[in-house]
């Protein structure tokens, strides 16, 4: 869930939630020959997995017994990425200062309406493209809904940006 892995996750850590399309994303992110440890709600990493097998990701060589839960402060758990609301994001946009929105939306979303001045780059393109990304500056990160924005905070962390906000509810929001 967006609001889980903004609260804490593991270093390099990419999310794909359970309850998105969490079959097309991770095969669309995630290179078959890489090793995948699951964490997840316990009672769903063996959901994980089999979702995962179906696609072709079967490397899947372990899972982290009782999910986030089973950590404590450690060296290599991240805490608090920022969520901000739609209205925050207006505020934010006003300011002398604002972030850089980047919209993750597929083309023919962003088509049909998008955050004057925002920077789009696609959600399947983000890894290849995150050199065009500003780093002086903070991202609020959209997409329709909030699951892909989630998605898109998880990869951009992995490319070492640190100033990131994921907006809550996207788009529709």
């Amino acid at each position: 869930d967006p609001a889980d892995f903004a609260g804490a996750h593991l270093k390099g850590s990419v999310n794909i939630g359970l309850n998105g399309k969490f079959a097309t994303w991770a095969g669309t992110l995630i290179h078959p020959s890489e090793s995948i440890v699951i964490v997840a709600e316990p009672g769903t990493e063996r959901e994980a997995a089999m979702r995962l097998g179906r696609i072709g990701l079967d490397r899947v060589v372990g899972y982290l017994e009782g999910g986030m839960g089973a950590l404590r402060p450690r060296p290599d758990l991240e805490r608090s990425i920022e969520r901000m609301t739609a209205p925050g994001l207006k505020d934010r946009l006003a300011a002398t200062a604002p972030p850089v929105v980047l919209d993750v939306r597929a083309d023919r979303e962003r088509e049909a309406g998008h955050i004057e001045g925002s920077l789009h780059i696609p959600l399947p393109h983000l890894a290849a493209r995150a050199h065009e990304i500003p780093r002086d500056r903070e991202l609020a990160v959209v997409c329709a809904g909030g699951y892909r924005s989630s998605i898109a905070v998880s990869l951009l962390l992995g490319c070492g940006f640190t100033e990131l906000s994921d907006v809550i509810g996207g788009m529709d929001a």
